[in-house]
């Protein structure tokens, strides 16, 4: 877990994952939340077999922030931007069903986003208790499996793979490839 800061924006998130997790539990959690916003944050899930690394989740808020700062957002919360983002999607309804968590998942990805770190780390602590678990990381890391079903969900074929990998390292391709998709969808906007 880290907390990351985006200066020009006087924001902060967090991007961790769970595992050993209830979906159903996991999204009553959300929608009582976003009825709420406890302190200011706001939450997203995702599904973790469709991270592509925590800098997928990374330039998805950035992109977002950028979004609400220049007017252009599609949805009405950053949590919701975000998840448009990350699923390179246009439509909130297709954005849920490309990277949303699902019934009966066991683990997801998670960012909270706010403007006081304190904020955040009592959500992420909130959160934590709810799940009954920990903070998992290890459910961003990019594994064969995930490849394979990263490359199919966004549509990325091994021509593209080999093109960014001409001058970049092979393990970080995929996620250069999606947070470009991102960059393209800001100008379909």
């Amino acid at each position: 877990m880290t907390l990351h800061t985006f200066k020009e924006h006087n924001y902060y998130a967090e991007i961790t994952g769970y595992t050993n997790i209830c979906s159903k539990q996991a999204i009553t959690y959300l929608k009582n939340n976003r009825k709420t916003t406890k302190q200011n944050t706001e939450i997203q899930f995702y599904n973790s077999n469709l991270i592509a690394t925590p800098n997928h989740l990374y330039f998805a808020i950035l992109n977002s922030l950028h979004a609400f700062k220049n007017h252009t957002n599609i949805s009405k919360s950053i949590a919701m931007e975000n998840l448009l983002y990350a699923s390179t999607q246009h439509q909130i309804q297709e954005a849920i069903q490309t990277i949303g968590l699902k019934p009966n998942m066991t683990k997801m990805a998670v960012t909270i986003t706010g403007k006081n770190p304190q904020h955040i780390q009592t959500a992420l602590n909130d959160l934590s208790t709810h799940l009954q678990t920990e903070p998992n990381d290890t459910v961003l890391d990019l594994t064969p499996k995930k490849n394979s079903q990263i490359k199919q969900t966004f549509n990325i074929t091994p021509t593209m793979i080999k093109t960014i990998t001409k001058n970049k390292k092979n393990n970080t391709a995929l996620t250069d490839l999606i947070i470009e998709k991102m960059a393209v969808l800001t100008t379909k906007i």
